[in-house]
């Protein structure tokens, strides 16, 4: 009696421990399905953003060994997906995202639209914080990361401020007074607050203040003033 009890025992015992690595492994494998599909879902509004940002700064004419930077991160990116997820739809829709940028070519046309102006900004300084990332993980240089955010600085001010000359000249063929003012007067000033060397934004200040002078005259100053008030005293 004592040794059939003896047996339950430990065959509840081997139960319960069977029950226990059972629980564990299928809670482990949970977590690990969770972790890769939260992973997948980063990978994927990372390339995302990349693709977008790609389209972006092949348009706007951006350095091409910027462009191949991000073009290589992404690709990692699209890399590591093939391997969490290689038949899923996730996985090609991405792959048909960057093969649209792959397709980008570089564009003379202004953009016309301020959604359009902002959408190019938020990807250029997109580009410019993956850099730095990049920078952080010693897989570029930071003297390289400091060049390139210059760069792209000055493409994302060139956008902005070409895209409001284009609109200030557009209002004032439609003699849209106001409008024509408020697209110059933001274009002069993103050039005028732009950290770049004078001579690169010489030229598009000079067109822009010409432009405001023929709508808003400058005052004219009478010589001889101060000589005149001298005189008299």
């Amino acid at each position: 009696m004592l040794q059939d009890n003896l047996t339950y025992i430990i065959l509840i015992a081997v139960v319960g421990l069977v029950a226990l690595l059972t629980s564990h492994v299928i809670s482990n494998r949970e977590k690990d399905a969770s972790a890769r599909r939260e992973r997948l879902r980063w990978l994927q509004q990372q390339a995302e953003h990349c693709c977008n940002a790609l389209m972006v700064m092949r348009a706007a004419g951006c350095k091409s060994e910027i462009i191949d930077r991000i073009d290589a991160h992404t690709q990692t990116l699209i890399d590591e997906m093939e391997v969490l997820a290689p038949d899923s739809e996730t996985l090609q829709t991405t792959r048909n995202l960057k093969a649209g940028a792959d397709r980008a070519t570089p564009s003379s046309v202004p953009l016309n639209s301020d959604r359009a102006i902002k959408r190019a900004s938020i990807y250029i300084r997109f580009a410019g914080r993956l850099l730095e990332e990049l920078a952080k993980a010693r897989q570029i240089s930071s003297q390289l990361a400091a060049a390139y955010a210059q760069d792209l600085h000055w493409l994302n001010v060139s956008i902005v401020a070409t895209a409001h000359l284009a609109q200030g000249q557009k209002s004032l063929s439609a003699e849209d007074r106001p409008a024509a003012l408020s697209h110059l007067k933001h274009a002069k000033a993103v050039l005028t607050r732009a950290m770049v060397p004078q001579q690169l934004k010489q030229d598009r200040l000079q067109q822009i203040q010409s432009l405001l002078d023929s709508l808003e005259p400058r005052p004219q100053r009478s010589a001889g003033t101060l000589a005149d008030e001298v005189d008299k005293y």
